[in-house]
């Protein structure tokens, strides 16, 4: 990659976070560029963060901007290279996704919107509240590509844009629990959110398509490709409906047939379940120790001293996705930007001394979310790293009185 190119276009990106117009900018990055691959665009911003000069938030809040510039300048996009052609394929199944999210808001949720800004009745209100909760099954596409995708980028050394995506989908995802909130509590929603929450989605559509997606397929191989197949499935689908070679089952058969033919069927070593782990105040084997951890109520996650995930619970009832492929993960990538903050100083005080737990809690719908963060210290009061305890406790809120072994 050409140092000079990225240096000249990181000027260019600059001039747009100084205010330049898009129009002006857009032509001479034309007149000096022609195309420009994605991989160098997020080079340059990379170099911008890196440096200080820029933050996440800023490169958000002009990444509409920056895809208006850029959007039909990536080298592969003109050599129609953004996605794997074939049915079942991930890449196949999230490109497809999209072609049924725009479906779905250019009809039925264009419809909504437009009948709830002529009448403001109450079936209008219904209906339109209907379309925001269906359009909410968007944070399964959303999860898949911050829990899947995302890791492999990091591990390619592309950190920023994936940053700066997360940071817009939390956007979206505020957007329409926003809307939603408003009708109701209040009946009514700004036309303004409605219109701004149809932009932002498109937008994505569009970023997705023609900037992920080219990046991907130069840092995702045929074993990566494999586990985001294997575990897409924990996260979910939505809005593949009647498209051929999208649906679930065709994502299964996929991996299946692929998995197969690479000798990778359960795409796991294989492990001695039978060896006894010692412990100071017990002895269980593999098997016993996995499925035990499986059992316990809520999630069990573990970060090392590093920073990076080391394990995670898996449960039957997951109360967040979590995948395989997040082991060995910055901690810092496993967050979206706006709790990232937070996340850091928490551990930094861990690791500091200075506290030894801290709590949150999430109502989400009818579920009462507690999340619980230990520092990990041995017999010498060392930092090895910090579990995270989640755990679904609406049912336990109610409970009065007393329940013992004799009752």
């Amino acid at each position: 990659m050409d140092d000079k190119k990225i240096q000249r276009l990181k000027e260019i990106i600059e001039r747009l976070h100084s205010g330049a117009s898009s129009d002006e900018v857009k032509k001479d990055f034309e007149a000096e560029f022609g195309t420009v691959s994605a991989e160098e665009l997020a080079a340059a911003e990379r170099k911008l963060m890196e440096s200080g000069a820029i933050v996440v938030e800023q490169v958000q809040k002009l990444c509409d901007v920056h895809a208006s510039v850029f959007g039909g300048s990536i080298e592969e996009i003109h050599q129609g290279k953004q996605a794997d052609k074939t049915p079942g394929h991930p890449a196949f199944v999230f490109i497809k996704e999209n072609e049924g999210l725009t479906s779905f808001i250019n009809t039925e949720f264009s419809n909504a919107v437009k009948a709830y800004k002529q009448d403001k009745s109450e079936a209008a209100k219904a209906n339109l509240l209907a379309e925001l909760k269906s359009l909410s099954k968007l944070d399964k596409h959303y999860a898949r590509k911050e829990n899947l995708f995302f890791p492999y980028m990091e591990k390619a050394g592309i950190t920023a844009p994936p940053k700066v995506m997360w940071g817009v989908d939390d956007e979206i995802r505020d957007l329409w629990k926003s809307c939603i909130r408003s009708l109701e509590t209040e009946g009514t929603v700004q036309e303004a959110s409605l219109d701004k929450l149809i932009e932002q989605v498109l937008g994505m559509i569009n970023k997705e398509n023609n900037i992920l997606m080219p990046m991907l397929s130069g840092v995702m191989d045929g074993d990566s490709w494999l586990t985001v197949a294997r575990d897409s499935a924990d996260i979910g689908y939505c809005f593949n409906g009647g498209i051929e070679g999208a649906s679930p089952s065709d994502a299964l058969t996929w991996y299946r047939w692929n998995a197969s033919m690479s000798g990778k069927e359960d795409f796991a070593p294989k492990q001695e379940t039978s060896g006894e782990i010692v412990l100071p105040s017990g002895h269980l084997n593999l098997e016993e120790l996995t499925w035990m951890l499986n059992t316990l109520p809520g999630d069990v996650t573990f970060v090392g001293a590093d920073d990076k995930v080391r394990y995670f619970s898996e449960g039957k009832d997951r109360v967040f996705p979590r995948t395989r492929s997040i082991v060995g993960r910055e901690v810092a990538h496993c967050h979206p930007p706006k709790s990232l903050a937070v996340v850091e100083k928490l551990v930094e005080d861990f690791k500091a001394g200075l506290k030894d737990s801290e709590s949150f809690w999430i109502q989400k719908g009818t579920m009462f979310i507690l999340i619980r963060y230990f520092a990990v210290r041995n017999e010498k009061q060392e930092y090895l790293g910090v579990v995270e305890v989640t755990e679904e406790i609406s049912s336990l809120r109610s409970l009065e009185g007393q329940k013992t072994l004799l009752s």
